[in-house]
């Protein structure tokens, strides 16, 4: 019964992973290669500021950044941001993968990338004197300057000496607080009234401030002419007025003196230049006749909505049933099916977990295209193959060897345990585990091992890529029903 279980599962998994193809094609969020080993947030967190020589070898870059609409974002569960593109394209050079790490800004963004938490930091960064003493700076990728921004009907400003006497407000750790105080001096010196600052918290992405501008809210902002022009699309009664500073640099930066990583960005910066692929991104994210109107006011853009899918209440009922993160189900189905219900894969697994028929059948599944049949089935299942694992005590690693299980069977996964115990390894971590697992596609552990040969890398491909998404799912939509609306 159990070899017969772990075939049945491994077909499954074999039709998930053949049908990877088609859904990349028609959704261009192709996976890079993967190199040998587990490439993911779940080989765990850097301790230490990493050479290239040991990011290479860990097989993932951390990338810190922020959420807002051109670093990263989600968009109909599908991850996005030109940061992020930009990050695949800097970790298939080095033949590994990308990490994204959401922080708060730039004071937060150096004191992590100098502890080593991040590698590299890319968030449409101005270079400035005083940021180059904390960071080494790649080559600029582009420019841009600051403008003082209104909404339609206040009083407009003509100048920059125009702020004087007038509540300006921006983040403190922005540029443009540096810009107003030297503003300030020029005021005292030509005996003006000061701008009056005013201070929003630092979690305030640019785009929340031009929000609480074209509200009404604020009166007075200041924004990269990059970012302000981007938004006048979406609020169309924002006046972008005249600039505040000369044009300035924007650059990603990495720890002083990491020169090796330097040159690697810059080599795949010249590169893509040589290209039509960075002025496509340029394009994408920042110049194109703003799809982002359309797209931010789409209950599944989650950065403002904390909506993934359609499908979010029916994940959330069924996946609270059985005590599993509803994010991680939800990456799960996005892996499979990318939210369609409809999908069908060539061996004929159908709905949105790719379940295959005689599998359905016995879940109790009478039409897999159903999304509810489909996730209160699909979930049960996970429930069978979680409880397989019931002696691991973290409920996010026993469900990453229940995704494993769901690709290649029980079997296959228990050899690798095993092998992993042997090795004198936690059998009850995945990411101590999953190396074992590569190696029985070897045929030296394979011809050891009671279910012989696995083609490892598919469930550990599987795993990773459902689990990556998870990190970025988890960072921007919360656990508990979400709040902005």
């Amino acid at each position: 019964m159990i070899l017969l279980l772990a075939l049945l599962l491994a077909a499954q998994g074999q039709a998930a992973q053949d049908d990877k193809a088609t859904q990349q094609a028609e959704t261009g969020d192709s996976e890079d290669a993967a190199p040998e080993g587990i490439v993911s947030r779940a080989s765990g967190r850097p301790d230490h500021p990493r050479t290239l020589e040991e990011i290479v070898k860990s097989g993932y870059i951390r990338v810190l950044t922020r959420n807002n609409d051109t670093s990263f974002f989600i968009y109909r569960g599908h991850r996005m941001g030109f940061d992020y593109e930009l990050g695949k394209k800097l970790a298939q050079h080095l033949g590994i993968r990308v990490d994204m790490i959401i922080t708060q800004g730039w004071q937060e963004m150096v004191p992590a990338l100098l502890r080593g938490e991040g590698d590299v930091i890319a968030a449409e960064l101005t270079v400035t004197d005083e940021r180059r003493r904390g960071v080494l700076f790649a080559e600029p990728w582009g420019h841009t300057r600051e403008v003082i921004v209104w909404k339609d009907g206040s009083p407009e400003i003509k100048s920059a000496e125009g702020l004087s006497g007038k509540d300006v407000h921006v983040r403190k750790g922005s540029t443009y607080y540096g810009t107003l105080q030297e503003l300030n001096a020029k005021l005292a010196a030509a005996g003006k009234p000061a701008v009056n600052v005013k201070v929003v918290p630092e979690e305030w992405e640019t785009d929340t401030v031009l929000q609480a501008v074209s509200k009404g809210e604020i009166v007075y902002t200041i924004a990269d002419d990059l970012l302000a022009n981007i938004h006048t699309a979406y609020w169309d009664n924002l006046v972008v007025g005249p600039p505040i500073s000369g044009e300035r640099d924007l650059a990603w930066a990495v720890r002083p003196g990491d020169v090796k990583l330097k040159k690697a960005i810059d080599d795949v910066f010249r590169e893509l230049r040589r290209k039509p692929d960075f002025n496509i991104l340029r394009k994408k994210y920042f110049e194109a006749e703003r799809s982002l109107k359309k797209e931010r006011k789409d209950k599944f853009y989650a950065s403002e909505t904390g909506t993934l899918s359609p499908y979010d209440p029916l994940v959330r009922k069924y996946a609270e049933q059985h005590a599993f993160d509803w994010r991680l189900v939800a990456a799960q189905i996005y892996q499979e099916s990318h939210f369609d219900p409809a999908r069908k894969s060539w061996v004929g697994a159908l709905g949105l977990f790719q379940i295959m028929p005689a599998t359905a059948k016995g879940l109790g599944i009478q039409d897999p295209t159903d999304p509810e049949q489909s996730i209160r089935g699909g979930l049960k299942y996970m429930q069978q193959l979680s409880d397989h694992y019931k002696e691991v005590p973290d409920p996010i690693e026993r469900y990453r060897f229940a995704l494993a299980a769901y690709n290649t069977g029980f079997g296959h996964v228990d050899d690798a345990r095993h092998l992993a115990r042997a090795g004198r390894k936690d059998a009850a971590r995945w990411r101590e585990v999953a190396p074992f697992l590569l190696k029985l596609s070897d045929r030296k552990y394979a011809h050891r091992a009671r279910f012989g040969f696995c083609r490892g890398s598919e469930p550990v491909d599987y795993v990773r890529h459902i689990d990556e998404r998870y990190t970025g799912y988890a960072q921007l939509v919360p656990l508990e029903r979400a709040s902005r609306q």
